[in-house]
């Protein structure tokens, strides 16, 4: 069972991925917060400029600092706010970072069975 999503101004259903209410009359700007794990408005807190530098935005819902995730930012399909405010900024969602994490176990293991799988060919052939 899947949780429902709402958004905060108008209390309409919508997609964990929205980045806009689809609501005709609120159309507000959405986020999946990394803090709360739930869809929020947020606000520009802090303006950065620079290449790599990302500006920072705070939940409404929690009040926590957060940054747009690169995959957001690259253009990809995302709306992930990431954890800002400690020593590095992080620069996945937590959404993005555990789909990275998972890729990332699937390659580690298919090259470790083709390793193996070699070694096994070469000594019975």
């Amino acid at each position: 069972m899947s949780k429902t999503y709402r958004c905060p101004v108008c209390s309409n259903e919508v997609d964990v991925a929205a980045t806009v209410c689809s609501t005709a009359a609120c159309r507000a700007e959405l986020a999946f917060c990394s803090h709360c794990r739930d869809i929020t408005t947020y606000v520009l807190v802090e303006e950065r400029r620079g290449r790599t530098a990302r500006n920072i935005y705070r939940c409404d819902r929690c009040q926590r600092l957060g940054v747009k995730c690169y995959t957001w930012l690259s253009g990809s399909y995302c709306n992930g706010l990431a954890r800002a405010g400690q020593s590095v900024d992080l620069p996945l969602c937590s959404g993005c970072s555990s789909r990275v994490a998972e890729v990332s176990r699937n390659v580690i293991g298919w090259t470790l069975i083709g390793a193996l799988g070699g070694l096994f060919k070469r000594k019975g052939g």
